[in-house]
């Protein structure tokens, strides 16, 4: 009767055993895991904020390339309009009168 008894501790230590290291490494599972979530959240909202920066730069430089493009044409633009200009004090000739009756030289000052 008394291996019967031992048999029977054995079993349920083995089983009380089993339970408690069962749920032990599931807490040590869950608090690795929550580390880990922890640590990727980090550094997921690192990168967000470098994504951030990084979309921040590029719309200031693009706002730069914009103002200059802007400043660009408009001296192209002004810079056409005294190339094409007739100056008023200056008479015209005969071969000043041929070529601006010549059809390709009009488009061409006329697509500047």
């Amino acid at each position: 009767m008394e291996w019967a008894l031992t048999f029977a501790a054995f079993v349920i230590g083995s089983v009380f055993g089993y339970v408690g290291h069962s749920v032990l490494s599931r807490n040590s599972k869950d608090k690795s895991q929550n580390k880990q979530l922890e640590q990727t959240q980090l550094e997921f909202s690192q990168y967000k904020q470098e994504v951030s920066d990084h979309c921040d730069d590029h719309d200031k430089q693009l706002a730069e390339l914009t103002n200059l493009i802007t400043k660009v044409n408009q001296k192209w633009h002004t810079s056409a309009n005294v190339l094409t200009a007739v100056p008023a004090d200056k008479p015209h000739t005969d071969a000043e009168s041929a070529e601006s009756s010549n059809p390709s030289y009009t488009e061409k000052a006329a697509s500047v």
